[in-house]
Formats: C-alpha cells, structure tokens, sequence
C-alpha cells in the first residue's frame, strides 16, 4: 500500500505534471471532468458492493464468490443505463472533447466491474491488490511520460487512462476464476445473488452517491459554469493538495481499533481528541510547506499556466486537514451505531455543498469553489455532527483543544 501511494506521489510530481504542463489547463479538465462524471456512475452501479461482497466473503468465500460472479450483469446494464444519456448529450452538442468521454467511460467500467479488489481484502490477500495496482501504475506513468515526451496528440493519452482500470481489472479477473475453476452457480442461484445485491444494496446506494457528488461537486459546477480550463487549474490544486492524505488516512487507520475496542465513553472521547490532535500536528508543517514552497513547484513542474492553481491549493490543503478530521468524527459516530445519522448527514451535506458552489463559483470562480470546498468539509466536521445525540461530538472536539491548551502551556 505505502509503495502503490509513493509511486503516485512520485508519478503526480515527475509524469503527471510532465503531461499537464504539455497538454495545458483546459485539455487536463476536459480529462478530469470526464473522469468525475464516470466516477460518480460507477458509484451507482456497484449497489454498495464495498460493504456486501467484503461481509459475505468474510463468512464464506465461495458464498463470497458466487455473488460475485452473479451480479456483474447487475453492474454493467446499471452502469451502461446510467451513462449512455451522458454519451448521447455529449455526442449531440458536438462535444470537442468526445474521445476523453469515451476513454473515461471504458475506464470506469472496468473499474465498476472490478470489484475483486474487495474480495481479495477480505481474505486478507491485499498485497495481490498492491502488486498489481503497482503495475499498472508503472506502465501507465511510463506511457503518459512518453506520449508527452514525444509530443504526441493529446488525444493519445485516452490509452493509459482506459489502461489504469483495465490491467488491474484483467489480471484480478484471471487470478479469481483460476481460483474458482470447479465452481458451478445455477441460474436460480444466480437471480437469487442478483435479488441480494439489488435489495440489500439500494440502501447503501442514496448515501454513497451524496458522498461521491459532494466531494466532485466543485469540480463538476466549474465545468458546467465556467469552462473546461477552470477545471484544470482546480484539478491540479485539488489533486495536490490531497496528495499527502494517505499519511492522515494511515495515522487514523491505525489509531482506529483502540477507539472502537473502548467501552468507557470518556476515555473513548479522550482518545479520539489524542487523534485529532495528532492528525492536525502532522498536517500543520505540511501546509506551512505549502504556502513557503507550493508556488514555485507549480511553476517549476507544471509551467506558467498554473500558476493560477497557487492560491486554491493554499486553500485546498486546509481542507485536506479537516477532512481527516471528519473522518475521526464519522468514526466516532459510527462507534455508536449512527449509520442513519451519517447517510442523512451526507445528503445534507451535498445539498448544502450543492448552494455554496452555485453562489461561490458564480462570483469568484476557482477560488469560490475552493473555498465552498473548504466550508463544506468544516460546516461537515461541526455544525452539522453536533446533532448526533447518543454521544457528544462537541465534546470531543473540546477535548482536542484542551489537549493543545495543555500542551501549549507545558511548552511555555
């Protein structure tokens, strides 16, 4: 996992940037916006998979499997449904940018089909995942490397998008029904798995998709309302401003069970302030880092026609920091059982996300977006957890500033 993400960092600094500085702003947010708009679509088509599939491997693989194997044509008619009014819209306003609305469909298809990647986490064979995300990570850095190396058409680079899916997703594909070469599914079974997903994964489906929108939201309104080339300025600040994540998605992570395996309310508080306070004392250099150096290594790495990414990405990073904090909080809820509060939560959220970028972008653009971006993920972490009732989010949130209060005055 920490080799997959430090290839990406090392791919977003020397390829990625490489291919963004020769394609410019607005052909690397016609790239990105088709991307989110997929992104979402896949995220319908899967019915919750993440948690099904993970649960009934977890008690029985071939049980596991052969869900697997029955609902992929639940998932490619729903995801092919959900797409084609896109493709048709696209084709009949003379999209100039078709062929990346083409390649970004193909390749979240094959994303929407691979759901083996969770099989393989359940059993706790994730290092097959790592091995083969690695790989095609490679391949596909190296071919973005060389089409803008070469100067090739822009319109090239649709084959290592389509090919970031489809390696992982072919290989996991093979690897799985090697593994399942003597096993048999009726058709009745398979309507039987069908029926399984489809009921059980509808529930998951309204909530998934308000956090899939809200977190592309700004990405997708800029497009729409101003321009292809506002998109790629936002895209690069959002991509590396989230860049370090997986650092405070780790610390988080393994902090995680300790909280959960608490059964003493106020050391479970104490706790999860602890993290909270760790997660923001490991960001806080990191964005002093990006104010003192962000600017130059826009420019330096992606050329002058960023430069206008600078500030969102000062703004941006702030809100990489209270998304992790969201995340402590969504965990702490979920200690206590608040699955509903958080699926309504996140349709408010979307909503309210939905407002802050029509007013936002409207009269400041990039920068309006980043900053409902930014409100969005704060409004989240407080205002909008302080109505969970079985345990106080307020609370925990006092206990982080004690604990800075405390540590500010021993440091004194």
């Amino acid at each position: 996992m920490m080799l997959e993400k430090i290839i990406s960092i090392l791919g977003l600094i020397f390829v990625t940037s490489f291919v963004a500085k020769y394609v410019g702003p607005e052909i690397y947010g016609k790239i990105a916006f088709s991307l989110s708009i997929f992104q979402i679509i896949l995220v319908v088509s899967q019915f919750g998979s993440d948690v099904l599939i993970f649960k009934r491997v977890s008690k029985s693989i071939i049980s596991g499997g052969n869900l697997i194997v029955s609902t992929i044509p639940l998932r490619f008619i729903t995801y092919l449904i959900f797409s084609l009014p896109i493709i048709i819209y696209n084709e009949l306003e003379s999209h100039n940018g078709m062929i990346f609305i083409y390649a970004a469909f193909v390749a979240c298809l094959f994303q929407a089909l691979d759901v083996y990647s969770i099989y393989y986490d359940a059993l706790l064979l994730s290092k097959i995942n790592t091995i083969l995300n690695v790989f095609s990570l490679i391949i596909c850095l190296i071919l973005r490397w060389y089409i803008a190396f070469e100067k090739l058409d822009a319109n090239w680079l649709c084959i290592p998008i389509v090919l970031t899916t489809f390696i992982p997703y072919i290989l996991r594909q093979i690897i799985f029904a090697r593994g399942r070469s003597d096993a048999k599914i009726t058709f009745r079974q398979r309507c039987r798995y069908t029926k399984y997903l489809f009921s059980a994964g509808v529930s998951f489906v309204l909530s998934s998709i308000s956090i899939a929108i809200y977190t592309r939201l700004s990405l997708l309104m800029l497009g729409f309302m101003q321009g292809q080339t506002a998109v790629g300025v936002f895209s690069i600040a959002l991509t590396l401003a989230g860049s370090w994540s997986f650092i405070l998605n780790s610390i988080i992570t393994s902090n995680l069970p300790s909280i959960f395996s608490e059964s003493n309310n106020r050391v479970t508080i104490r706790k999860a302030a602890n993290l909270m306070c760790l997660v923001i004392m490991v960001s806080v250099p990191i964005i002093i880092g990006v104010f003192v150096m962000g600017g130059w290594f826009i420019e330096y790495f992606y050329g002058y026609d960023y430069s206008s990414s600078i500030v969102p990405l000062r703004i941006l990073v702030f809100s990489t920091m209270i998304g992790a904090l969201g995340i402590v909080s969504s965990r702490f809820i979920a200690k206590y059982s608040g699955y509903s509060f958080l699926s309504k939560k996140m349709i408010l959220v979307a909503i309210l996300s939905l407002l802050l970028n029509l007013i936002l972008i409207h009269y400041f653009s990039v920068i309006g977006a980043c900053v409902a971006t930014l409100l969005t993920e704060f409004l989240s972490l407080t205002i909008f957890n302080y109505f969970y009732r079985k345990e106080s989010v307020l609370k925990m949130h006092l206990a982080c500033f004690k604990v800075f209060g405390c540590k500010f005055y021993r440091s004194s």
